[in-house]
């Protein structure tokens, strides 16, 4: 399952000031990893009941789980980066246009810091960065949306990755929604808390004094 083993000291270390597009980089990765693993384990825990312990020493489960993981990843870097373009739209000001492509270029170098995963297409990372890209193009049409409204629509890819037959699922959604709006509110959080929003922004689209 080891997304989130390799990310933790990120997520739970003192945080650097959100500063530059690498950092940036950093905590949409950290949080996109624990968004994911934390809500599909969490989940399939609680779906389990009191044979969790003995599904999770399956070997076959533990592979479905992993790969199940690395699914519902590209939708959670997708949520980030909406709620990111969110709070810098407005300090953007005149270049908030070109806001949309330089959040996608920085989360295609987060999908191309992770190898293929096993049993994923080799296709993975460039659909992982045209999903994102097309979540972004669609805040272009609206103010931004409440932190709480943007688990929709990239949560029911999250509970379509659910390593659990659809049949046993069907009553969920709202569990997995919740869970993602709870963790991306208190990522938002944290973004506000360490972003430099001006330093970050030249970093992004080039000073505005240029």
């Amino acid at each position: 399952m080891g997304l989130l083993d390799r990310l933790g000291s990120s997520l739970f270390g003192r945080a650097a000031p959100i500063d530059r597009a690498d950092r940036l980089a950093d905590f949409i990765d950290s949080r996109a990893a624990f968004m994911c693993q934390k809500c599909v384990v969490e989940f399939c825990r609680v779906r389990a009941g009191v044979y969790w312990q003995k599904l999770f020493s399956e070997e076959e489960f533990i592979e479905q789980l992993g790969k199940a993981n690395w699914k519902a990843f590209p939708p959670a870097v997708g949520m980030l980066a909406e709620m990111v373009e969110g709070v810098l739209r407005e300090p953007a000001g005149l270049r908030q246009r070109a806001l949309p492509q330089a959040l996608g270029a920085t989360c295609r170098a987060v999908f191309s810091r992770h190898p293929v995963p096993d049993g994923l297409p080799a296709s993975f990372r460039d659909e992982a960065a045209a999903l994102v890209d097309e979540r972004l193009q669609a805040t272009q049409f609206a103010a931004p949306r409440p932190v709480r409204a943007i688990p929709d629509p990239l949560a029911r890819l999250v509970f379509q990755a659910l390593p659990i037959h659809e049949s046993i699922v069907t009553n969920d959604y709202d569990y997995i929604f919740n869970n993602l709006r709870m963790n991306l509110l208190r990522f938002h959080s944290d973004f506000l808390d360490a972003v430099d929003a001006p330093a970050l922004l030249d970093d992004l689209l080039g000073s505005s004094r240029d």
